[in-house]
């Protein structure tokens, strides 16, 4: 099966655990693609789109590129620059989710922490909602060098184990269940 790995990165943390996917997954057929040379021609068989999160959802350009994507089995990962274990992290991988799952065969996800942009970081406003500003910055601080290595070691063993599931699903005519 070829695989298709498609990502949008703004500071660089979605390009390497695209990166680490790309490297970790046991297949022959495989390419890679940064959303911001142009919108590729899908023709793999698996296709794992990545983005950065910002507000709860994919970025724009990703956003739109993932209401594009139609007839194939899709993984969906995602960085934000926020906690992966929060329901905020989830509702960004969600968001991306719900705009393929409608016409498309989701076989996973991932979500994991990112840097944040210091042109995100400027716009950060108090609403009573958010953290005060001085737990932000600590917070920034610390996830700075996110994705770990372990995390995107992480990401490419959960696509690879649901890339060969999928495969053996397909090869020996099971139906595969979706994710959702």
């Amino acid at each position: 099966m070829k695989v298709q790995i498609i990502y949008s990165s703004l500071t660089g943390c979605t390009k390497r655990v695209a990166e680490a996917i790309f490297n970790g997954i046991d297949t022959e057929q495989k390419t890679i693609h940064d959303l911001k040379d142009g919108a590729p021609v899908l023709d793999g068989d698996i296709i794992l789109l990545g983005y950065w999160g910002i507000s709860g959802n994919p970025n724009d350009e990703m956003k739109e590129f993932l209401k594009t994507v139609k007839g194939k089995a899709v993984g969906v990962f995602c960085t934000l620059g926020y906690y992966c274990d929060t329901e905020h992290a989830f509702k960004t991988l969600e968001a991306g989710i719900n705009l393929l799952k409608d016409n498309n065969e989701v076989i996973g996800s991932f979500v994991c922490n990112g840097a944040v942009a210091q042109v995100l970081k400027e716009g950060q406003g108090i609403d009573g909602t958010q953290p005060p500003a001085e737990q932000k910055e600590l917070r920034w601080e610390m996830i700075k060098d996110h994705p770990t290595k372990a995390e995107c070691n992480l990401a490419a063993e959960r696509f690879n184990e649901r890339i060969k599931l999928y495969s053996r699903c397909k090869e020996l005519n099971i139906d595969f269940t979706s994710i959702l």
